[in-house]
Order: C-alpha cells, then sequence, then structure tokens
C-alpha cells in the first residue's frame, strides 16, 4: 500500500512525500538510512503517555517517521496556499488548500502506523484513508470502524464495547500525545505548518469524542431511527 502526496506551491516549488504500508499490519514500512536528529529520541519532550522506558539511543516511534516530513517543511508558514495531489492504489485526490491542511492529512497517516501503541486504535483508518477528511467524516469513519472490529470481537465470544467508552478514553490519551508531538515539531521547525498541523489533528482528537457523547443521532447521519 502506498500514498503518495505531491504538494506544489505557488512559487513552483513541488515536494513529493511518498510512504508505504504493510499491507497486513497497516505499519509504515520504514525507510533505509532514515534522517534521526536529535528530538527523535524517546526522552525528549517525552510524552506523559509514552507507554516506552527511556534510555540512551532509544527513539519515540513517532517522531522518527515524521522526521523526513517535519525537515522538509520546517520552514514553511502554516497558511501558505498549495495544489495537493494525493495518489493512491484505487484512486486520486486534489485540493487548493493550506498548506497546514496538507500536511495534518499526511502527518495523520505517519502517526497512526508508526507503531506507537498509543495510536493503535487508529490504525484500522489508515488502510482507508481520507485526505483532507472533514470532522463529521472523521467522526463517522472512525465510529464505523471501531463498530466494526466490537462486532468482529463479539463473533470471537469477546465482550463488545458497544457504548464506546474505550474508543473515547483513547481519545483522551491521543490528546496527550499530540500535546508532546507539537512540542517535538515546534523545536525542530523554524515556522509554524508542522505544528499547526498537529494542532489541527489535537482538535479532531478533542472533537471526535464530544461529538460522540453529544451530537450523533440517527437523525444527524440521516438514518432511521
Amino acid at each position: 500500500m502506498f500514498y503518495r502526496y505531491i504538494i506544489k506551491f505557488d512559487s513552483g516549488e513541488e515536494r513529493t512525500i511518498e510512504l508505504h504500508l504493510d499491507p497486513a499490519t497497516l505499519s509504515i514500512v520504514p525507510k533505509k538510512n532514515a534522517y534521526l536528529p536529535e528530538w527523535t529520541l524517546l526522552d525528549f519532550e517525552k510524552c506523559s503517555v509514552c507507554p516506552y522506558p527511556g534510555g540512551a539511543g532509544k527513539r519515540c516511534p513517532i517522531a522518527m517517521n515524521l522526521a523526513e516530513v517535519t525537515n522538509i517543511f520546517s520552514d514553511k508558514s502554516s497558511i501558505m496556499k498549495v495544489d495537493v495531489r494525493v495518489i493512491t492504489e484505487a484512486r486520486e485526490y486534489f485540493k487548493r488548500t493550506s498548506l497546514q491542511t496538507a500536511l495534518s492529512s499526511l502527518i495523520g497517516i505517519y502517526m497512526a502506523t508508526s507503531g506507537c501503541k498509543v495510536m493503535d486504535m487508529l490504525k484500522p483508518m489508515a488502510r482507508y484513508h481520507l485526505p483532507f477528511a472533514s470532522l463529521g467524516e472523521t467522526t463517522h469513519r472512525s465510529v464505523s470502524s471501531y463498530l466494526l472490529l466490537q462486532y468482529l470481537r463479539k463473533k470471537k465470544g469477546l465482550k463488545p464495547d458497544w457504548d464506546l467508552a474505550k474508543l473515547k478514553k483513547a481519545y483522551k490519551t491521543i490528546e496527550e500525545l499530540n500535546v508532546a508531538i507539537v512540542n517535538r515539531v515546534r523545536k525542530a521547525s523554524k515556522k509554524d505548518a508542522n505544528s499547526n498541523a498537529v494542532i489541527i489533528l489535537d482538535v479532531f482528537a478533542k472533537m471526535v469524542p464530544w461529538t460522540i457523547t453529544k451530537g450523533l443521532t440517527a437523525k444527524r447521519l440521516q438514518m432511521p431511527e
């Protein structure tokens, strides 16, 4: 599986970022001779919910995979207008948008598939990645994929979480992780495109559980009661 983001600036500058996922595990395939700056060390701005023990030389799995894209856009402003073309095995997408929106969509894949246990809940969404998804689309995809998992758990004789309690709890944990990732990329960047891209993801992480609790209704989804 692959996702190729082609980002073109009004100046004519063009950047292509391509990432590959293992179709069986949905984990990102690491690049050889990856760029690993100091801020990718696990103990650098370590998040409060990190499930891994620190130590000399250990790396944050998310930071390791974000290092290259963060370096490429470290000198870019978040509000710069860009033309973005996203190519997948099945189809292509195009949008004229801000750089922070484009990077938020791209960075979201990296974070979900980097192998961090905290992000495992969102990994299934990477198989059907939707670039530039709105809050409503993200909520629908997140809840739908989670409920499908609960149905499969029930078929195996396991207890399903029909109330979405664990999903909402997972998003609260992801909020804390996002804070640390913002701090990492902010210190690795001259301008704000990278950090604002993660902040957009954090806003979604805050709003999805709220929408589940307060605003998720059959009427809202245009479904029969």
